[in-house]
């Protein structure tokens, strides 16, 4: 018991630190972007100095969380399957769900044309990437906010 203390208190630590260097990233990055000037106007809009340096950061943040997320799912997924292959197996149903849904939007994506301000888009492997992932939020998305709903009618129920 001693040793699971001592690893949720570091755990915890590292974590703290990380979120406050992260707000703090965010905090410096977000400050140059809004108030270090502008590179050069394009058409009407200014094009600020630090677009790069926030885009980058965002990549970070979005990398950094989904290998976290991938680390703790593959962590918890094998030591729920030490103390219970059933489970363990039962938790990957949300997983095959997810595939499948994006199997069945990739399947309803178009590969049609799509005119923008530069010209036609013809390449019909990120266009069918594209409908996946904008019909998969949608989905996603209704079912979040079905999920509010009915959450909040079994609370008032019960």
């Amino acid at each position: 018991m001693r040793n699971f203390n001592i690893m949720s208190k570091l755990t915890y630590r590292i974590s703290y630190y990380v979120l406050y260097a992260l707000f703090a990233a965010i905090v410096v990055v977000c400050g140059l972007f809004y108030f270090d000037g502008f590179d050069r106007v394009v058409g009407e809009f200014n094009d600020p100095v630090h677009t790069e340096t926030l885009i980058y950061l965002i990549y970070f943040i979005l990398g950094l969380c989904v290998l976290v997320t991938l680390v703790a799912a593959v962590i918890q997924f094998g030591s729920a399957l030490v103390d219970s292959p059933v489970n363990a197996l039962k938790s990957l149903v949300g997983l095959i769900l997810l595939v499948a849904l994006l199997a069945i939007t990739w399947s309803m994506g178009s590969t049609d044309t799509v005119v923008t301000g530069d010209g036609p888009y013809t390449d019909p492997f990120w266009l069918k990437i594209t409908d996946m992932f904008l019909y998969s939020i949608y989905v996603l998305m209704a079912g979040t906010i079905l999920s509010i709903f009915v959450s909040g009618v079994k609370k008032s129920i019960s």
